[in-house]
């Protein structure tokens, strides 16, 4: 089968939707596949990643979180007319990548659209855009959503109820397991903190990660414990000054090998994000998976309160209730018990849902059955 995968960006450019997009390149070895993304820059590049071709169009700039090139349209249109894929991949949002593909697609061409989140934040390009989206999805075989509330949430994809299959985004767990060695790097990180329970955030500091919410909180909880703030952000430098507090420790970014040992050290993962610009959060899956029960907020239609399950796997409180929040991370640390029940839920529900092995299974069914489809 030969499969073209057509998204904003890919691998070794970092996101989380790129990351999905190389997880799916990757589940579907022994096909001949074929990548179209932007280039994080005005220089063209075609390269191989994993032996797979990469066309990475050159780009005049990003406007909304939208990288824009004419070039992209070519090399798009040129790839479906040499390539000839049996299926296009098309990862969204995408706006202007989504324009291109209507003008380029041909009949033959099945299409799978990955619709990872809607475009919630810029109002006014959504009015814009709307009949792009309309047309993708009405032309789309197949659409792939990343959680059943996400499903059901979003207008876009009501409106094709039938053709949604729900794929959760996966977590590498060969990535987050220890080895033998790193439980003492793991006590030597708790000992750090004077052997007090650690509250745990990694994320960029931008406003829907709500992380100003965990930090208001922070003056409210009553157990001895410390706040580890991971990542950085376009907010780092504005919150650092508005909250001192002795107990909130700015570690800046991580490698995957820190964030591991950050994950197993922390008795509470905070997630405290906001809005439905969080999907889904694989980080959540993560540190679920080295067994750090959760804390966050309610997001309506947003896939975060199905990866974490409220009175299951963590606590789930009001959107932006800071008093609220600080009361279930009190709760968490005044009961080792219930710590623990958390925490094993929390490792058997990923382990259940969220492995590699499980979402690529769920890939390989859904690409079979359109094959079976097109027979």
């Amino acid at each position: 089968m030969k499969i073209l995968h057509v998204g904003k960006f890919y691998s070794p450019i970092e996101g989380g939707i790129e990351s999905i997009t190389r997880f799916v390149v990757e589940t579907l070895r022994g096909n001949v596949q074929r990548i179209i993304s932007f280039n994080n820059s005005r220089t063209a590049v075609d390269d191989d990643v994993d032996t797979v071709p990469v066309v990475r169009a050159s780009s005049s700039g990003v406007v909304a979180s939208q990288p824009l090139s004419l070039k992209y349209f070519f090399e798009l249109r040129r790839s479906i007319r040499m390539f000839q894929p049996d299926v296009v991949h098309f990862h969204y949002p995408n706006p202007l990548g989504a324009l291109y593909l209507l003008l380029s697609i041909r009949k033959e061409n099945k299409l799978i659209v990955h619709w990872h989140s809607d475009v919630v934040a810029q109002s006014f390009l959504h009015t814009l855009i709307s009949p792009v989206e309309r047309f993708l999805l009405k032309r789309s075989d197949a659409i792939i959503a990343t959680s059943p509330l996400y499903r059901d949430a979003s207008r876009q994809l009501r409106r094709h109820r039938e053709k949604v299959t729900v794929i959760p985004c996966s977590i590498d767990e060969t990535r987050l397991d220890l080895s033998d060695s790193e439980d003492v790097k793991v006590e030597e990180i708790r000992k750090e903190y004077g052997g007090k329970p650690i509250v745990f955030f990694i994320g960029r500091h931008v406003e829907y990660k709500g992380i100003r919410y965990l930090l208001e909180a922070e003056r409210l909880v009553k157990r001895d414990c410390v706040f580890v703030i991971a990542g950085q952000g376009p907010l780092t430098a504005l919150l650092k000054e508005e909250f001192k507090s002795s107990r909130i420790h700015w570690i800046g970014r991580l490698d995957d090998g820190q964030m591991r040992l950050y994950y197993h050290a922390a008795s509470i993962f905070a997630f405290p994000s906001i809005t439905r610009n969080e999907a889904f959060g694989v980080v959540l899956a993560e540190a679920m998976y080295c067994g750090c029960p959760p804390v966050t907020f309610t997001i309506d239609g947003s896939g975060v309160n199905w990866v974490s399950q409220n009175g299951v796997t963590g606590i789930e409180v009001a959107n932006r209730d800071v008093v609220a929040y600080a009361a279930a991370i009190d709760r968490v640390l005044s009961d080792s018990g219930l710590l623990r029940t958390y925490s094993d839920n929390g490792v058997s529900r990923v382990n259940e849902m969220f492995t590699g092995r499980r979402v690529a299974d769920m890939y390989l069914r859904l690409y079979e059955s359109l094959v079976a489809s097109a027979t």
